[in-house]
């Protein structure tokens, strides 16, 4: 009896030291559960931080880089893809306006997303704003037609047929309007101190003239010279641009389709099949194009323009064509710095026959002169020579036309922000 009543009391002991036990290890492992729940939280935020923090570091990065290929006209992808170590960079390049580009980039890390956009401007560049704008050497015109404005710090000077159909300007005392036809349906005035054999559609303002079908208006004083449209900054910054890429020693000539640029090549240019600009092109040498060859710049330049500078001469025939980007306002535009015809043995600085193309054509120093059937958009020279046949056609948006390179082009930036 004894016996049962002490094994009856250890029972009951060892079942309240159990119930103890339990309870302690109950109430020890919520003290636990309740410091490390929110050490748990804690290191969960941490780490969603951190992802969150890397993908805007990526998307900052996809931003980085197309703004850089932008600026300096080098090719990039409407769309492209970046992944690294399973992680992410998408962006995207899209026309939002006119002469602006939106990117957009989205950084993915373990489906943490963070989104970056950049609104661009393209710089003012160049302005053209005549179909054709001599220097002191004058503008000579044949035969021939100007879809535009026409002026010049020397002389006009036409044969018989020689068309202009905005208006003309020669500029200061010795300024001289012959044998030209300016204007159409009543518009297009004649500007200079003399004009003489020439039919002027709107006013004709001179101090002295005779041949003319109308009298002068001398109310207005001689026109002032302009400055030429590009500078020795814009071009030296073209080049700057060109050197960024590759630079090919000695000539180079094109005979199966090509990509091209950014590139410097220290001696000449030959092309003589199919070119895709993707960057500014800067010849040391001479440029000359043969075999019906087309010049396009790549689509990614959308509604801007691209740069083909030499300072040697330039030779276009053979029914070359210069193609922009496809988009509305691309020109290809092409400059040379050289001085030719002086020192030349009598060769012009910029030589063009049978071209056709959205091209602007520059020799500031030197005298381009234009023969048998070419059509381009925009011609300035410090001497302009058109025979009969060629033709310019001016288009209203070069006044304001954009050119992805030199101090005022590329592409400038808008706005900048974290959208998501």
């Amino acid at each position: 009896m004894q016996e049962k009543k002490k094994r009856k009391i250890n029972n009951q002991t060892g079942a309240a030291m159990l119930t103890s036990i339990v309870f302690f290890l109950f109430i020890s492992l919520a003290i636990i559960f309740g410091l490390v729940t929110p050490s748990v939280r804690g290191f969960k935020i941490s780490n969603d931080s951190i992802r969150s923090k890397q993908s805007l570091i990526f998307s900052e990065s996809g931003i980085e880089d197309a703004y850089f290929r932008l600026k300096n006209a080098k090719p990039i992808d409407s769309s492209t893809s970046l992944t690294l170590n399973g992680n992410t960079v998408t962006t995207t390049i899209t026309d939002s306006g006119y002469n602006e580009k939106t990117v957009s980039s989205l950084g993915d890390v373990n489906s943490r997303q963070r989104t970056n956009k950049l609104v661009l401007n393209a710089g003012d560049g160049v302005s053209f704003n005549y179909g054709i704008q001599a220097g002191m050497g004058g503008f000579t015109i044949g035969n021939a037609i100007v879809n535009g404005n026409v002026f010049s710090n020397g002389t006009i000077v036409g044969a018989n047929g020689a068309t202009v159909t905005g208006s003309a300007v020669s500029v200061g005392v010795s300024g001289l309007i012959d044998n030209i036809d300016v204007g159409q349906g009543g518009v297009g005035d004649a500007i200079a101190h003399t004009v003489r054999d020439s039919v002027i559609a709107g006013n004709l303002f001179c101090q002295t003239g005779s041949g003319n079908n109308k009298a002068c208006d001398t109310s207005q004083a001689d026109p002032a010279s302009v400055a030429m449209p590009i500078t020795q900054a814009m071009m030296d910054e073209w080049k700057s641009d060109a050197e960024l890429g590759e630079t090919t020693v000695g000539d180079v000539t094109i005979s199966s389709p090509t990509v091209l640029g950014p590139k410097k090549i220290t001696g000449n240019l030959a092309i003589n099949e199919d070119v895709t600009i993707t960057g500014t092109i800067y010849v040391v040498g001479n440029i000359t194009t043969n075999n019906g060859a087309q010049v396009t710049l790549d689509s990614s330049y959308g509604p801007t323009g691209g740069i083909i500078i030499t300072d040697g001469r330039v030779t276009l025939s053979n029914n070359v064509e210069f193609f922009g980007s496809g988009s509305s306002g691309s020109y290809v535009l092409l400059v040379t710095t050289s001085v030719c015809p002086t020192g030349c043995s009598g060769l012009n600085a910029l030589e063009i026959l049978n071209n056709v193309g959205a091209i602007l054509v520059s020799a500031q120093n030197g005298t381009v002169h234009l023969n048998n059937n070419v059509e381009l958009n925009e011609v300035v020279g410090y001497k302009i020579i058109i025979d009969n046949s060629a033709e310019v056609n001016y288009t209203s948006g070069l006044a304001s036309a954009s050119f992805t390179s030199g101090p005022s082009g590329g592409w400038d930036i808008k706005s900048w922000k974290e959208v998501k």
